[in-house]
């Protein structure tokens, strides 16, 4: 979506309240009313962000399809499973089938050196018993051989299964974590839809109450026209006004539109179903960001996921180093594994410093323009009540009084961008300090620019 800067002479609706002002307010209580536990029963009311936000952790997709990738991961591990314990159980038939080998044996033995003993002297007994020995023994050998070749599928078996299991067991623990950071990027992300479309609808008021002022201004320059109090040229600039306003108006509308979508289908509703937001409330204090500090540092160091999982890497690579069964070129591909993981895990180190240092300026500088902007809006009510008691006086013409009031109506827009920018910071700064990725966050917010 792009709006565009409104010309100044009307009420100026400024690109920024309608594009940067979504923030993800961490706000107070909103109103306390029961919030809706499907979607069909949220279509007839207005819904408070709240409300909103338990449907989207309901309803949404990608959470459906997180949970069912987990499932996927369970039922491969249990695969494995099954697959290491029928090894086991073929190693264990193949040592059953020796030690029943080598006791038959043992017993056929003895009852060949009975017989013998008992006619010393018959040549045919000790050919019987010299080849029965020998058969014997060939059966002790071979039930010996086919134990040690099952044990040695099975260990080449077992490695690859075992490499298996704790692939599968790292993307669980992944899937748990992408889980969870989703369950709380998925509030900031309604937050941030929200707070957008709220400022959109906003805006969209304002130019609606433009383009009617734009068209009143026309009907009066072609007024003035008719009675030669004005050039064709003023009259052409007006209707191209008008035009362009037409333009930007319906711009917002097809934005609002858009967003509302994004929304309804987060919520599991049909898209196009008829949404109306209860504005959440600005109520958060202005106050500075903590100072950067090494302490800082390390709590959102500790907290956070990549360097766990560079770690898991570089253990596993080490691991792999060594083992005994691995040629020269794997064990030397595991050690560049591990050097890998070290430069990888500085390099994010460096990357988490620069990102607290980026979301401590950026609580400093929204909260400056929260200031700010709370400052302009006292003052421009205080010039707003002035003008209208003048246009009591008939000092302000009607349609002078309403270009005011839309200008004062601007500042109050702008207000309340400033404040949902300043939550935003503080947002974004309280999710990297607890560890929660915001990679699917920052897609949304990039969308939204």
């Amino acid at each position: 979506m792009k709006f565009y800067p409104y010309k100044k002479a009307c009420a100026l609706l400024v690109t920024g309240a309608l594009t940067t002002g979504a923030a993800v307010p961490a706000l107070a209580a909103e109103t306390k009313t029961a919030a809706p536990t499907t979607a069909e029963e949220s279509k007839t009311k207005a819904m408070t962000l709240k409300e909103i936000q338990e449907l989207v952790v309901k309803n949404n997709r990608l959470k459906t399809t997180l949970t069912l990738n987990q499932e996927k991961v369970i039922a491969g591990l249990s695969a494995i499973d099954d697959g290491l314990k029928d090894l086991k159980d073929s190693q264990d038939k193949a040592a059953h089938a020796r030690r029943d080998a080598g006791t038959s044996a043992s017993q056929g033995k003895d009852l060949l050196g009975g017989l013998i003993a008992a006619d010393p002297t018959n040549q045919s007994n000790q050919i019987l018993a010299g080849i029965s020995s020998a058969l014997l023994s060939g059966a002790v050998k071979t039930a010996s051989g086919m134990e040690t070749l099952v044990d040695n599928v099975a260990d080449r078996q077992r490695d690859t299964l075992e490499d298996q299991q704790t692939e599968l067991k790292n993307t669980k623990m992944d899937l748990n974590k992408t889980k969870e950071d989703w369950e709380n990027e998925s509030l900031a992300v309604t937050q941030l839809l929200v707070t957008k479309t709220v400022q959109v609808e906003k805006g969209v008021s304002l130019l609606t109450q433009k383009q009617s002022l734009l068209e009143r201004v026309c009907r009066i320059e072609e007024k003035k026209q008719e009675l030669g109090f004005s050039t064709g040229t003023d009259l052409s600039e007006k209707k191209l006004a008008v035009s362009e306003g037409a333009k930007e108006l319906q711009s917002a509308k097809d934005g609002l539109t858009l967003l509302k979508r994004q929304l309804n289908d987060l919520m599991g509703r049909e898209i196009d179903e008829e949404l109306i937001i209860t504005p959440p409330e600005l109520t958060r204090t202005i106050e500075t960001a903590p100072a950067y500090s090494e302490e800082l540092l390390k709590t959102a160091t500790d907290k956070n996921y990549k360097l766990k999982t560079l770690r898991r890497d570089k253990q596993q690579a080490e691991a792999d180093s060594k083992k005994n069964d691995r040629y020269d070129g794997q064990l030397k591909a595991s050690r560049v594994d591990m050097q890998l993981a070290d430069v990888s895990t500085e390099e994010e180190k460096v990357n988490i410093a620069n990102d607290l240092k980026k979301k401590l300026d950026a609580i400093n500088t929204a909260a400056a323009e929260y200031q700010n902007k709370k400052d302009a809006n006292s003052k421009a009510k205080i010039e707003w009540e002035q003008q209208q008691k003048s246009a009591k006086l008939g000092l302000v013409s009607a349609v002078e009084l309403q270009a005011l009031e839309l200008q004062y109506e601007q500042t109050e827009m702008e207000l309340s961008a400033a404040a949902y920018a300043y939550d935003l910071a503080w947002e974004e700064y309280n999710m990297l300090m607890n560890g929660t990725t915001l990679d699917i966050y920052d897609v949304y917010k990039s969308k939204l620019s």
